[in-house]
């Protein structure tokens, strides 16, 4: 049960805009028909939800205002000024109202005017999708035209923020056709200025310009949105703008599922967004809006109530705000998220203050490199390695492994690591944990080893920093911390294999003697003094079972810790988190985890009881407080999300706090155990029993 504090503060004059504030937004894409619906009906709805933000079509496709721009279609079912009337309807109701603009295509009319504007692969076809055709990044509809929509919009209508759909490049219809890159004159001509070649004629490291077209799409997309984010402020400077990678005013991202997905199911994509965003952000808003729909082709079936909630406190608790995204207007044929869903909303409003200016408070950090980790466009790099078809695996592995095993923790980005700010970044954390990094830049190695040196606990797996940014293969690894000499050599094929665990090696137990082996081995030169942990059995027979027993066990190591500086690394050579995340099982998760907390201290929060839970921790630094939470995953079996179980008996040892804490989801205080801390410095708290998520308000000690 979620629980009004009727002592919330209301908003004033002097409070911050909506977007350096944790606003609550609805995204309504509209349809055509939805131009009719009665903005003021609208708005109220939006409010009574429980928003502060409605996000509204401007145009592009098709213009919810009479524009005046040739090129740009007017809805056909508009009767009057949809986007005039939204806007005076929502501030009437104390909203802000962003707009949604959608330059990736344009109908006809400007197809027709201006073909090479829009995309056209190989073969000499345009990328047409139910009557709109696809824009070129570099072509003079996003280069130019979308401009001049900006201009007539933004300079007519008293809007708040915007946001662009689709900013980028693609090669997919939406029934998930591939169409292929484009080849237009705009693309040949700035690819070969940047480049001196070709464009590639297919989308594999087989193609030898397709490493720089990587480049080329991450170069122009970024160029092109700094262009918007420029000529929006020279419009109105108050609008802000909403973004990803790149100029923004704030960071918005979208959770949401696909049928043909493949599993396991993914059920960390709303928390993982929040940390990537907190972590690219630093300081921005973000917030990553939660589709009401299962896919695409289904806008109109709702997700559970249940699975929304468990999305939203995904986002609390790891620092983003909240977002919900709609087909439509409010009238829909299928609200079962909708009751969840505007308790939240209003119970968030009711603890606004509490999510106002928080900061990241964990000590563990899981690395997220751009080059290597799929989505959002990214990912393209690690293909070129020869473990690249472990990299989301891997990633994923070690994201499960540190949420599973109730570490708080952050991601850090390669972005900021290279940046001027990176050892700043790394500064605030005891360890590291980078999941088979592959592709690696000389700036990023030379952070990571100033961070090591300086004190830092750096966990990485596999071929880590064996390859630069681009995939190109390293004669060594790039990173000198490593307790490793020279370039590791792969030995595939490891099914069938062991590791061989000796009593005290890890927190498993005596009886457990085992870790089972799978992939690549690779087999490396221990520098002098490091330790090696566990012994690799090489690939055992496994049939018929007469012939099941082991006849060699090697002294080539599972896990290898050494010295640099005043930190240590840890360089385990397999794919441990790959196959955690492929098998799940807890020793091999215990065997991760242990290699960073045995050498670091504590961590500033720890739970105790039975759950699926995840926990973290984040600080506001205005007030001094620390803010807990503790989500509940009990509801989720796969792909199904139903109200989780609620958990009893829970206990929450939290450091750096005083007295007692106010539970905010229940609604009460809770108070410590005891006075003191015990000798790992917690103080220790019951917890009422707790739902989809628990929330803790602490009074930090200094």
């Amino acid at each position: 049960m979620l629980h009004e504090d009727a002592s919330a503060i209301p908003q004033t004059e002097a409070a911050p805009a909506w977007w350096q504030r944790p606003y609550r937004m609805v995204q309504t894409n509209l349809r055509q028909p939805d131009a009719l619906y009665d903005q003021r009906k609208l708005a109220k709805e939006v409010k009574d939800f429980g928003a502060d933000v409605l996000l509204y079509n401007i145009g592009g496709i098709f213009a919810f205002y009479p524009t005046k721009l040739p090129l740009q279609a007017v809805n056909p079912m508009m009767k009057g000024d949809a986007l005039g009337d939204a806007v005076e309807a929502a501030h009437a109701e104390g909203l802000a109202l962003v707009g949604r603009y959608d330059m990736s295509k344009a109908t006809r009319i400007a197809y027709e005017a201006q073909p090479d504007w829009f995309v056209h692969n190989a073969r000499g076809d345009a990328l047409e999708y139910n009557g709109t055709y696809q824009a070129c990044v570099n072509g003079g509809w996003y280069q130019d035209y979308a401009l001049d929509i900006i201009s007539e919009s933004l300079g007519r209508y008293d809007v708040d923020g915007v946001f662009f759909n689709m900013f980028g490049y693609t090669n997919f219809t939406y029934s998930g056709d591939y169409f292929g890159i484009c080849v237009c004159e705009n693309c040949q001509r700035r690819f070969r200025d940047m480049f001196g070649k070709a464009l590639p004629q297919k989308e594999d490291f087989s193609d030898p310009a397709y490493a720089d077209y990587l480049e080329f799409k991450d170069r122009t997309s970024l160029e092109l949105r700094a262009k918007v984010y420029r000529h929006i402020k020279q419009v109105n400077p108050r609008v802000a703008m909403t973004g990803h990678r790149g100029e923004s005013d704030l960071i918005r991202m979208e959770t949401q599922r696909a049928v043909d997905r493949p599993q396991p199911e993914w059920p960390y994509q709303a928390g993982e967004q929040a940390r990537w965003g907190q972590a690219y952000g630093r300081g921005k808003t973000v917030s990553s809006t939660s589709a009401n729909f299962i896919d695409y082709a289904w806008r109109f079936v709702s997700e559970t109530g249940a699975y929304q909630l468990v999305r939203a406190a995904q986002q609390l608790a790891s620092g983003a705000t909240l977002d919900f995204y709609l087909l439509g207007v409010m009238d829909q044929d299928d609200k079962s998220a909708f009751a969840d869903t505007s308790k939240l909303f209003h119970w968030h409003k009711a603890n606004e203050r509490h999510y106002t200016g928080l900061k990241p408070a964990s000590k563990i950090a899981l690395y997220h490199s751009h080059a290597v980790v799929p989505g959002h466009g990214a990912g393209g790099y690690s293909k070129r390695a020869a473990s690249g078809q472990h990299a989301q695996a891997a990633y994923r592995g070690a994201y499960r492994a540190l949420a599973e095993a109730r570490l708080p923790f952050d991601l850090v980005v390669d972005e900021v690591v290279a940046g001027k700010d990176g050892a700043e970044i790394l500064g605030q954390y005891d360890a590291l944990v980078m999941p088979n990094v592959t592709c690696l830049s000389d700036a990023e190695a030379r952070a990571i080893d100033a961070w090591v040196e300086a004190g830092g606990v750096l966990l990485a797996t596999g071929e880590t920093g064996l390859y630069d940014e681009k995939g190109v293969p390293r004669d060594k690894p790039a990173l000198e911390s490593l307790p490793i000499a020279g370039k590791p050599m792969a030995r595939r094929h490891m099914k069938g294999a062991y590791f061989r665990v000796r009593p005290g090696e890890l927190p498993i137990g005596d009886d457990v003697r085992l870790l089972m082996l799978d992939h690549t081995y690779y087999v490396a030169q221990v520098k002098e003094g490091a330790q090696k942990l566990l012994k690799l059995l090489p690939p055992q027979r496994f049939g018929p079972p007469e012939l099941c027993f082991p006849d060699f066990e090697s002294e080539m190591p599972g896990a290898i810790i050494g010295g640099h500086g005043k930190g240590k690394a840890v360089y385990v050579p397999w794919h441990a988190d790959a196959l955690y995340h492929r098998d799940s099982l807890p020793h091999t998760r215990t065997f991760l985890t242990d290699l960073v907390t045995r050498h670091i201290p504590a961590a500033p929060v720890k739970i105790e009881g039975k759950g699926s839970l995840e926990l973290t921790v984040q600080r506001q630094e205005a007030t001094g407080k620390v803010l807990v939470h503790v989500v509940n995953y009990g509801g989720q079996r796969n792909n199904l999300y139903e109200d989780a179980p609620a958990v009893h008996g829970l206990k929450l040892g939290v450091k750096g706090v005083a007295g007692n804490g106010t539970a905010l989801v229940a609604g009460h205080e809770i108070s410590p155990e005891t006075t003191e801390p015990d000798a790992d410095g917690y103080l220790w708290y019951a917890l009422p029993p707790l739902e989809a998520f628990e929330a803790i308000a602490f009074q930090g000690n200094g």
